[in-house]
């Protein structure tokens, strides 16, 4: 065991976190002023006997074992049945009951899939569609490996010219229109970042574009590049030049879940829809770096030049290309691409450990499957760690211990299809979830670097913030950091961004549960070795060697879930701060009132929900001194009252239907924003049409949001 904690200090230190998005932490890091100052913690930090047991139950060795088991087989979406039953039996080993839950979903494979370059001279270029097989990496060459595609991608056999498009944002399409360069009927060629791939895609097409390629440019790797002199893996911690990133390029701003039962539960006799709203009709194909530098090379000295453009991300990292927008005459891509769908069984393991309580559950969940043989950081890091945390409560089980609310573990199936394995649970529980969950614990990328980060609920984060006081920062070469609250702190300055989509909380969320995302991640401006998301690279060779050789990481992530999870379900009072929740509602107004200050309609209304807030600002404060004064005297069914409305007033966010033109999106403080995909917008029903210039539909989704906050804060009240 990599750890040993008593109730009094730690007696041992260490001997040796589905990506966030660290351009976004970066841009709101600069432009918002964070709620959470430094604080001073106890060190070392002083653990009850309970909590011991659980932090002193996590061992990096069986984790690194669990790691090992996940990444050496397919489990993309509805491949691996196998491995569904192999985690429910760990669990029940455990001590927990586990079963698995079927649903049948659309999934999506190719059948086949090229790209061709074709230069004027006459010469050409084949893509290769999967990475180099590498000897130090035994899954980068087993015979079943995955090769790279975008999932929902549209089929076709297109040739035509291609145009570079930077990162492939409405503003670097605007861009290539604004300098005249003709895109319709051509192909588009986009960066990785910035925003959701599928967003560029649906950019592509709805600029008339034939297909889009999206390649992967070391301008997101910072200084850890070969051109800077490090090697690549898997001799060094840059970027292996044949890493392509999977991915599915579904409308994710659109919809979570099957796109064939979008707002409905998934089930053998459902009725089923067109995708076609859903998913793109063009062709898309991911590309490695080498790959795609051959087809930025072959635009050189034609269209619009990367200083014209003179946009965020249109210059990339190659020092050798010019990063020209094109067409060159004469150059075509040709690609060749044919995607199935069908509908496919999909497994979520669900572990079940009962509380005292029928009426308050606690759910902490994470995605098993992945887009390639490995998936070491994304989504298997978590699985792991999943694994540890069902002996860990186990053993406090087998004491005798029974929480007071009902804690249930989810493995949830198909997530990089589009969150369809969480989104089909949530839908046909939902009646049943709307009146007894408490919250929901996400932990996706568990571990890809070693930087702490969590976004989620404005209740939730002081204690989230207290647990990771109580947790070492293990050692290595990551500077000195005594706990993961340092680390955390010295990486985001205090500030958590709202949840947007990209992982399993979403369904949750938007259906008015407390939820937040946690992980520890890897920061290329800090010289953090690069992540290969999406790769086959993302391999148990890779983490055991560079991102997280002894497990440590991934331990103290463990321990961490494992405080959060424990209080939740066991505290006499739910541990929310309400007037904290109530700060962070005020924080997202002010962020509101800069999008419409720099908006064409600038003197948009927005007293009915500032009055909203400050009502919601007084029954917060109201229901904390209850539950203090509950608390203090022990006063039952006051502490029942309390709980019952910190369960339950989340779900006034999410009373006003769902968001235009996007049903399963309900929540009316955050939800993707249109044009990311995967970052959050804020107050999204009056951002949305605040920003596409829609002024009647902004005033009605103030009044919406407004009531919303309303109903959330008359759920809060209680007499005194």
């Amino acid at each position: 065991m990599i750890r040993a904690i008593t109730p009094v200090l730690f007696l041992s230190v260490l001997t040796y976190a589905c990506q966030r998005d660290w351009n976004a932490l970066h841009t709101r890091l600069h432009n918002h002023s964070p709620l959470h100052k430094r604080q001073s913690i106890s060190y070392p930090p002083l653990l009850t006997e309970t909590e011991t047991i659980l932090v002193n139950s996590f061992d990096n060795r069986s984790i690194s074992d669990w790691s090992h088991y996940y990444t050496h087989g397919d489990h993309l979406g509805s491949h691996n049945k196998s491995q569904a039953e192999w985690t429910a039996q760990k669990w029940r080993e455990a001590g927990l009951t586990a079963y698995l839950a079927e649903y049948p979903i659309y999934v999506t494979y190719p059948e086949y899939s090229r790209l061709t370059l074709r230069r004027a001279d006459g010469s050409t270029h084949e893509a290769n569609l999967v990475e180099d097989v590498l000897k130090e990496d035994d899954t980068s060459g087993y015979p079943n490996v995955i090769p790279a595609y975008h999932a929902m991608s549209g089929s076709g056999n297109v040739t035509a010219e291609y145009v570079y498009v930077g990162r492939g944002t409405r503003a670097d399409f605007q861009v290539l229109k604004d300098a005249g360069i003709e895109i319709e009927g051509k192909i588009a060629l986009a960066n990785y970042g910035a925003i959701y791939r599928g967003t560029k895609v649906k950019n592509a097409q709805d600029n008339g574009m034939v297909g889009c390629v999206i390649y992967t440019d070391p301008l997101d790797d910072g200084p850890v590049t070969e051109e800077n002199g490090y090697e690549a893996y898997p001799n060094g911690p840059a970027r292996n030049p044949s890493t392509i990133q999977r991915g599915s390029v579904r409308f994710s701003s659109l919809y979570s879940g099957d796109p064939t039962t979008v707002g409905y539960a998934s089930s053998p006799d459902a009725p089923r829809g067109d995708v076609k709203k859903y998913t793109p009709s063009i062709p898309s194909i991911p590309l490695s770096m080498k790959d795609g530098l051959a087809l930025l090379h072959a635009l050189e000295s034609h269209g619009v030049s990367a200083a014209e453009a003179n946009r965020t991300g249109w210059k990339g990292g190659f020092g050798n290309v010019t990063y020209d927008s094109g067409p060159a005459p004469g150059v075509v891509v040709n690609i060749d691409h044919l995607m199935r769908g069908w509908i496919a069984p999909v497994w979520d393991v669900i572990g079940i450990i009962n509380g005292t309580s029928e009426d308050e559950v606690v759910i902490v969940g994470n995605h098993r499957d992945a887009w390639v043989i490995g998936g070491a950081a994304d989504p298997n890091s978590g699985s792991a760690v999943l694994i540890e945390l069902a002996y860990a409560f186990g053993k406090l089980v087998e004491k005798g211990w029974k929480p007071r609310r009902t804690i249930i573990l989810g493995s949830w199936d198909a997530e990089e299809f589009g969150l369809q394995g969480s989104t089909e649970w949530v839908e046909s529980h939902l009646p049943w979830l709307t009146t007894t969950a408490v919250a929901y614990l996400n932990l996706d990328v568990a571990v890809s670097g070693p930087r702490t980060m969590f976004a989620g609920s404005g209740e939730m984060q002081p204690f989230v913030i207290e647990q990771m006081k109580k947790i070492l920062f293990p050692e290595g070469s990551w500077g000195d950091f005594d706990t993961i609250y340092d680390m955390w702190f010295n990486v985001t300055e205090g500030d958590i961004s709202p949840l947007g989509s990209g992982s399993d909380y979403a369904s949750f969320y938007q259906n008015g549960i407390s939820c937040i995302d946690i992980g520890s991640d890897g920061s290329p401006a800090s010289g953090d070795p690069i992540y290969h998301y999406h790769s086959n690279y993302d391999s148990y060779a890779w983490m055991s060697r560079f991102a997280d050789p002894t497990f440590g990481l991934h331990t103290a992530m463990g321990q961490l879930i494992a405080l959060l999870t424990y209080h939740i379900a066991d505290d006499a009072i739910i541990p929310w701060d309400l007037p904290h929740a109530a700060k962070v509602l005020e924080s997202y107004f002010s962020d509101l009132n800069t999008t419409i200050a720099d908006s064409e309609i600038s003197d948009l209304d927005l007293a009915p929900l500032q009055s909203a807030l400050s009502t919601f600002t007084a029954n917060a404060d109201r229901i904390a001194n209850v539950a203090r004064l509950a608390k203090a005297g022990n006063d039952t069914v006051m502490i029942g009252v309390v709980n019952a409305k910190y369960r339950d007033f989340a779900r006034g966010f999410a009373s006003q239907g769902g968001l235009p033109g996007r049903e399963t999106f309900r929540n009316v403080v955050s939800a993707p924003g249109i044009d990311n995909g995967y970052g959050a917008d804020v107050w999204p029903g009056v951002t949305d049409n605040v920003n596409a210039g829609r002024r009647e539909l902004a005033e009605e989704w103030v009044r919406k949001s407004a009531r919303a906050v309303e109903r959330a804060a008359e759920i809060l009240w209680v007499g005194m």
